[in-house]
């Protein structure tokens, strides 16, 4: 099968991010991993009580 892209042109860029970007999405998403830690381990505290 043959297509044919006379018609189309695909551009891809990455997303360019500053380094302070970069270090505020490395935060949050370290942020977020302790809250989901901290919040499975209250879980299991819980259910160990029960």
């Amino acid at each position: 099968m043959v297509f044919h892209f006379l018609f189309f042109t695909i551009k891809i860029e990455r997303k360019h991010a500053s380094a302070a970007e970069r270090i505020a999405a490395f935060e949050r998403s370290r942020y977020l991993e302790q809250r989901a830690e901290a919040h499975a381990f209250e879980a299991a505290q819980l259910i160990s009580r029960i």
